[in-house]
């Protein structure tokens, strides 16, 4: 009898401890998390496209969550024939770039990865005399004209023309395929080889119809108010959806690349890094004067330039456009856009298996970039935080019902605040951090 006291009192103590626990009265009060802080050692190229990253450090919004930028204070500026050197000793973590433009140098790096884009490049234009009548792609298009015919009928203007272009064996698939769209030759042009100088001050002095030149050149002429009619995002954006375009391969996607070695030990840093040059690119788009105000004046402290304000709007609408972080979702998510990425990696591998350098299928888009990866937690923890802010403000509803009142809802208040805030600055790592705990506060304010 006594042993049966004896277990009947020890499971009734072990329910009475249950109950306790589970009634949350010793319920331990949830964590509150903080942002940690990371050093990140960072290296622009001196173009526009490479440092668009100074609007953010101007404005503290690597600070804001968590991240120094080295050296102080703005990272280092690192001259194009130097990035494959810097890139392969780890000088920097983060290297402002593209992951297309390290192929050459593949087999000789470490292995790296692009982890987010920020725009596309997409540099070449056959620009023509403003006020003779020429129309663009866009300008038919816009008439209702096909994309196919469009770039027939575009093309087909220079025939009988006099057309400039440089000597430079790169520029000449761009020609190539422009005239292969018009169903004409070079011998169909009158043409003039000459360099950007000349060809540009033909153009100006109207003494030549058409042109094509390096990027200065291109900013250089539209920025006067020369026209560009066909570009290479023109044969880009009208390709077939296939890494087998070649169309593909007079664009490519930049951003930030950076060593495996340093991606595998930093992995939510890389997220916030992204999540700041999301916000950036919003911000160039929303507040156009204000960022090139901040941006022209660095790049042209660090490449020796004169960009003027004129001809970086040049850059960030046509040659160079920056694309917000909701309309990125084309070059990750739609496989049948031809901008998605694996098409656009696709075709500038195809590069070099033609040059020998890699077997067919040795290398794929997914060995040089993350960034769809990326893009996708990115999306998963913004839809995450959102979920939980909102079931933590019904919740917060039903406790303040319930006459619940006290620290522990101020501070679930607090979470929200903070989740919803860096939400919309694009810290998605963090927004998700502060909504989980948000939730369990609530949860726990409601069990006492």
């Amino acid at each position: 009898m006594r042993k049966k006291t004896k277990l009947f009192l020890v499971f009734t103590l072990i329910g009475t401890m249950v109950a306790t626990l589970s009634s949350g009265v010793l319920a331990q009060k949830p964590a509150i998390p903080e942002i940690p802080k990371a050093e990140v050692v960072f290296g622009h190229e001196p173009y526009m496209d490479h440092t668009e990253y100074i609007i953010g450090m101007t404005k503290g919004w690597y600070e804001e969550v968590g991240i120094t930028i080295l050296p102080r204070p703005y990272g280092k500026i690192i001259s194009s024939e130097n990035t494959v050197a810097v890139l392969s000793a780890g000088s920097v973590d983060i290297l402002s770039g593209s992951s297309v433009l390290f192929l050459g140098a593949y087999k000789s790096l470490p292995p790296y990865k692009g982890i987010f884009w920020a725009d596309i490049f997409q540099g070449y234009a056959i620009m023509a005399q403003p006020d003779k009548g020429y129309k663009s792609v866009d300008d038919f298009i816009a008439e209702g004209v096909e994309p196919k015919e469009a770039l027939f009928k575009a093309a087909q203007q220079m025939k009988g023309k006099k057309f400039g272009y440089p000597t430079e064996a790169a520029i000449k698939g761009f020609i190539f395929l422009v005239l292969e769209k018009g169903g004409i030759t070079l011998s169909d042009v009158d043409t003039v080889i000459a360099p950007d100088a000349k060809t540009v001050a033909m153009m100006i002095a109207r003494q030549i119809d058409f042109e094509v030149g390096g990027v200065p050149a291109r900013i250089t002429l539209e920025s006067k108010g020369f026209k560009p009619i066909i570009t290479s995002f023109d044969l880009a954006k009208y390709a077939k959806p296939s890494p087998e375009s070649k169309e593909l391969r007079a664009i490519f996607h930049d951003g930030m690349v950076a060593l495996d070695s340093w991606i595998e030990k930093n992995h939510d840093t890389m997220l916030r890094m992204s999540g700041v040059l999301a916000r950036i690119t919003v911000f160039m788009n929303e507040h156009q004067a204000e960022a090139i105000e901040i941006h022209r004046p660095f790049l042209n402290s660090a490449a020796g330039t004169n960009i003027t304000h004129e001809e970086t709007i040049v850059i960030y609408e046509s040659l160079d456009p920056f694309i917000p972080f909701d309309q990125q979702w084309i070059w990750y998510l739609d496989p049948d856009n031809p901008l998605y990425e694996d098409n656009v990696h696709g075709s500038h591998i195809k590069i070099w298996e033609e040059k020998g350098l890699f077997k067919p299928g040795e290398v794929k888009p997914n060995d040089v970039s993350i960034a769809s990866e990326n893009y996708k937690e990115l999306l998963y923890l913004r839809d995450d935080a959102h979920m939980k802010m909102l079931k933590t403000q019904r919740l917060l509803k039903k406790a303040e019902e319930k006459g619940v009142t006290g620290s522990d809802l101020n501070q679930v208040k607090d979470l929200l605040a903070k989740a919803s805030h860096h939400s919309e600055i694009y810290n998605y790592v963090d927004a998700s951090r502060f909504a989980d705990a948000a939730l369990e506060w609530v949860n726990y304010a409601l069990s006492q």
